[in-house]
């Protein structure tokens, strides 16, 4: 009887590739933390699925590596948002430079007593390519995962869509950052904006005081007051933390309870209500949008009769401003654009530089203005 011939012994496990050591582990989690995107709601779905397509694998994540765990931003056939970073292929893949793939995650010793190899999920394949800072600091990666072994690893094309698609990805972290310094230098412009204006509205106030009851102590008053709600405009758009947009259902609706508040107990009953969908309007004009609407109101105030209604809606491309009371309405002859008040001359000058048109609707037995402007992206 003839002995069997001795197996051959198994291949040596494939020895670790050097660990990058161009960077600290500490400026690498100061990065990440600079993008704020940790448990952030991120809209990366798309690439995911774009990745698991395109390397027909049943599992794609684009993860960040955490100090203690790594967190999924988008995941695909994993159905979770973390693990420890015990567990984590991605921690080894960060270290490595360029693509990362592992053919036979069992034959591999750095990963194959890892529990997603040794239990479920059971994975075999990994294929990861680096999100990677411009500094060359790594945060993560988009990866692609399989049940079963790929001795051919990833194509060349399969690599090459990985990498785009993680360059992609950091292209939409820097525009976070950029976005989120903008709006902090807008806020910043509110702040010191509105506390210049609060210093000239002191000094018009003084000088009315000087002026008494003549008709230049009247128009000094006006002006205090229009620069006093123009500074007070501000104020909220610095306090609500207004960025590239604001909404105007909530900006406002800050202005009008201002209003009502100034008119307290000596208004007869009088107040401002406002009704407003869902509108939006950048920012840096957004007080253009409240002083028109002030002034409207103050003249309904001045002029008309019982509750003032301010009504704000989009739709089409245009926003439409309207302001009403219980008045009797205006005279027919009465043309806005011919009007020669303060109020009537700034009213139609915001107006017409931004490409609208001032109305008056007489439908209804009432004063009401209505304010018809293009969108920015109309405009």
């Amino acid at each position: 009887m003839t002995a069997a011939a001795p197996r051959p012994p198994a291949p040596p496990a494939p020895p670790d590739p050097p660990a990058r050591t161009s960077w600290r582990e500490a400026d690498r989690l100061a990065a990440l933390r600079r993008y704020g995107i940790l448990d952030a709601e991120a809209q990366f779905d798309d690439f995911v699925k774009i990745a698991a397509q395109i390397c027909d694998a049943p599992i794609a994540v684009v993860n960040f590596i955490d100090e203690h765990r790594q967190w999924f931003a988008a995941e695909l056939g994993l159905g979770v948002r973390e693990t420890p970073l015990d567990v984590s292929i991605c921690a080894h893949a960060i270290l490595q430079p360029g693509v990362f793939v592992v053919p036979d995650l069992t034959q591999d010793r750095r990963f194959d007593g890892n529990p997603l190899v040794t239990g479920d999920p059971r994975l075999r394949f990994y294929g990861g390519a680096l999100l990677e800072t411009a500094a060359g600091l790594p945060l993560g990666t988009m990866c692609v995962l399989d049940y079963q072994a790929r001795p051919q690893g990833l194509t060349e094309h399969q690599a090459f869509a990985l990498q785009a698609l993680a360059r992609q990805i950091m292209a939409q972290l820097e525009m976070r950052i950029l976005v989120a310094e903008k709006e902090l230098l807008v806020r910043e412009a509110h702040h010191r904006v509105s506390n210049s204006l609060q210093m000239v509205q002191s000094i018009l106030t003084l000088q009315a005081g000087k002026a008494g009851d003549s008709e230049a102590g009247f128009l000094l008053h006006d002006s205090a007051a229009r620069v006093q709600a123009f500074a007070e405009m501000h104020r909220h758009l610095y306090k609500s933390g207004a960025g590239i947009d604001v909404g105007l259902a909530d900006y406002l609706g800050r202005i009008i309870d201002q209003q009502n508040a100034a008119l307290g107990s000596a208004s007869g009953g009088r107040r401002v209500v406002l009704s407003a969908d869902q509108a939006r309007w950048p920012a840096a004009d957004a007080q253009a949008i409240g002083l028109v609407v002030l002034e409207l109101v103050a003249n309904a105030i001045k002029h008309g009769q019982g509750v003032v209604s301010v009504t704000v809606g989009s739709a089409c491309g245009r926003l439409q401003l309207s302001v009403a009371d219980e008045g009797t309405g205006l005279p027919a002859a009465f043309d806005p654009a011919a009007g020669m008040g303060l109020g009537m001359v700034i009213l139609g000058g915001l107006v017409s530089a931004r490409g609208g048109e001032i109305a008056v609707d007489r439908s209804r037995a009432q004063t009401r203005f209505v304010v018809t402007l293009a969108t920015p992206a109309e405009a």
